[in-house]
C-alpha cells in the first residue's frame, strides 16, 4: 500500500491540476454516472492521502478501493473520454473505433477544433497573379497516443496526458509545438513512476486549404489513403516523457477531395488469431481499400468487426478515420 501510495501521490496531484476538469466535466454532462464520478475523484483524493481529507466523507469512504473497483473506475472514465463529442469541421467527416482490452490500457484520442486568421490565396484574373485576402479557417486537430503500461497507472497516465494536450493545443497550432510541450510536462511527472513512455501521433488538418501538418512521436505511423495507393505518415520521432529537451517536427503535406487519413494504436493490428497471425497493417489497408465507396462510419465499423472475427485484443484498439471534402 505505501509503495502505491508514494508511487501514485505526486502523480494523481498532477493529473487534477492538468486535466483542466475534464472529470468533472463528464460528470456535470451526465456522460459519468454519479456512483463512477464520485469513486473515481474519491480514488484521486485517497491517493493523495492514505486518510479520508474531510470528516463528512468518513462515512462515504471507508478504505482505499480494491484493485478490482480501481480498475472499473479508470476504465470507465477512459471510456467517457474516449466518448466526448468529435468537433464539427466543415469538410472534415470523422469516424473513430475504440475498444478496451480485458484490463485497463492507456490509449487515449483527443480532438479540437479552433478558428485561426490567415491570409487565404484566391485566384486573379491576372495570369500569374495570386491575390491574398484575409480570412478565416477552421481547423481540426487529432491526437491517438498508447501509454505504455496497463492498470490503474497507465490511467492517470492517459487521463494527465490528455489534459496537457488540451492545454497545448489551445497555445499552438503546431502539431510538434504541441508534442514538445507535452513531453516536458510527462517527463517530470513520470519520470519516477513504472510508465516508462507514452506514444502519440499528433495532426493537423486545415479542410479549407486543404493542408496536413502532422508530427509523430514513437507512434504507428498513420496513412493517408488515395486513389488506390496509401502514403505512409511516417516522420520520425522519439517516445514522450524519455528527455526533457527533445525535440519535434512537422511535416507538412497538400490533402486532395477525397483522401482517407488513417490513424490507429497499435493494438488494433496486433490482434492475433489460433495460429499465432497478427491481424497486421497489410490486413488493415487491405479493409480499408475494400471499402473505399463507404463513408468513414461505415468503414469503422466493418474494421471492428473485421478485427474481432479474426482474434481475441490483448490491448486496447483506436482507430481515428478522417474523410477530406
Amino acid at each position: 500500500m505505501e509503495a502505491r501510495l508514494k508511487f501514485n501521490r505526486r502523480l494523481v496531484r498532477y493529473v487534477l491540476i492538468y486535466l483542466g476538469g475534464s472529470v468533472f466535466l463528464l460528470f456535470n454532462k451526465g456522460t459519468l454516472g454519479t456512483g463512477l464520478a464520485f469513486g473515481f475523484i474519491s480514488l484521486l483524493a485517497m491517493l493523495l492521502t492514505p486518510a479520508p481529507v474531510c470528516a463528512d466523507h468518513v462515512d462515504a469512504i471507508h478504505s482505499i478501493p480494491s484493485a478490482d473497483s480501481e480498475l472499473k473506475m479508470a476504465q470507465g472514465v477512459q471510456e467517457a473520454l474516449m466518448d466526448l463529442p468529435i468537433p464539427v469541421v466543415p469538410g472534415v467527416d470523422v469516424a473513430r473505433y475504440y475498444s478496451a482490452a480485458s484490463s485497463v490500457g492507456g490509449d487515449f484520442i483527443f480532438f479540437s477544433s479552433e478558428t485561426v486568421d490567415k491570409l487565404i490565396p484566391r485566384e486573379s484574373d491576372i495570369q500569374g497573379v495570386v491575390r491574398l485576402v484575409d480570412g478565416h479557417e477552421q481547423y481540426l486537430s487529432v491526437a491517438v497516443g498508447d501509454v505504455a503500461g496497463h492498470g490503474v497507472s497507465a490511467a492517470l497516465i492517459m487521463t494527465l496526458t490528455s489534459g496537457i494536450l488540451s492545454e497545448a493545443s489551445r497555445v499552438s497550432i503546431s502539431p510538434a509545438d504541441v508534442l514538445m510541450r507535452v513531453n516536458q510536462h510527462l517527463v517530470t511527472h513520470i519520470e519516477h513512476s513504472e510508465i516508462r513512455y507514452v506514444t502519440c501521433m499528433y495532426l493537423t488538418i486545415l479542410p479549407k486549404t486543404k493542408r496536413l501538418k502532422y508530427s509523430r512521436a514513437g507512434h504507428p505511423p498513420g496513412f493517408i489513403v488515395r486513389k488506390g495507393q496509401s502514403i505512409d505518415l511516417d516522420k520520425p520521432g522519439v517516445f514522450l516523457g524519455m528527455y526533457q529537451d527533445e525535440l519535434y517536427e512537422n511535416a507538412e503535406l497538400s490533402l486532395e477531395s477525397g483522401d482517407r487519413i488513417v490513424v490507429f494504436s497499435d493494438g488494433l493490428i496486433e490482434v492475433r488469431n489460433n495460429s499465432g497471425e497478427e491481424f497486421g497493417l497489410d490486413r488493415l489497408k487491405e479493409s480499408i481499400f475494400s471499402y473505399a465507396n463507404e463513408s468513414a462510419t461505415v468503414l469503422a465499423a466493418n474494421i471492428k468487426r473485421q478485427v474481432s472475427l479474426f482474434g481475441a485484443a490483448q490491448d486496447d484498439q483506436s482507430l481515428v478515420i478522417l474523410d477530406i471534402a
